[in-house]
């Protein structure tokens, strides 16, 4: 009963919920990639964060590849394995950034933070959403 909430027909200029399911999939894995050969450019300039940023990166990378491949397979568990990641994901970010903002009180920091948020949001609708039209069990979403 609780799948019908914040549930999209379309995903944004009117294409299809899988062609945007499938770009925010490949997006998501280009981006993924450059940070993480970013931070291993980090890394080995010295910067010990730049490990741990592509070691999550790598991850961010998976869950694409399983995004993308469930959107090719049509199989429900792999794309909400994505949501659900994503989720995870940007509900640690927007705790960080609220300290950060606490701590640094930049402003425009935070409305910029704020603003990709509403983006990634966004997106997690539009792949669950195309995750809700696939069959599959409920008890997933």
């Amino acid at each position: 009963m609780g799948e019908q909430k914040c549930v999209l027909n379309s995903c944004c200029c009117g294409c299809s919920l899988r062609s945007g399911s499938l770009a925010i999939g490949i997006v998501g894995l280009v981006l993924s990639i450059i940070a993480a050969i970013y931070g291993i450019v980090r890394g080995v300039n010295g910067d010990k964060q730049g490990w741990i940023d592509m070691a999550v990166q790598i991850i961010e990378i998976v869950i694409c590849i399983i995004l993308i491949q469930g959107i090719r397979k049509e199989h429900r568990g792999m794309v909400m394995v994505w949501v659900w990641v994503s989720a995870i994901i940007i509900a640690i970010n927007i705790i960080l950034v609220i300290i950060a903002v606490i701590l640094t009180l930049n402003i425009i920091f935070a409305i910029i933070a704020f603003i990709i948020f509403g983006i990634a949001i966004y997106c997690i609708l539009v792949v669950r959403s195309y995750a809700l039209t696939l069959g599959g069990p409920s008890s997933v979403a």
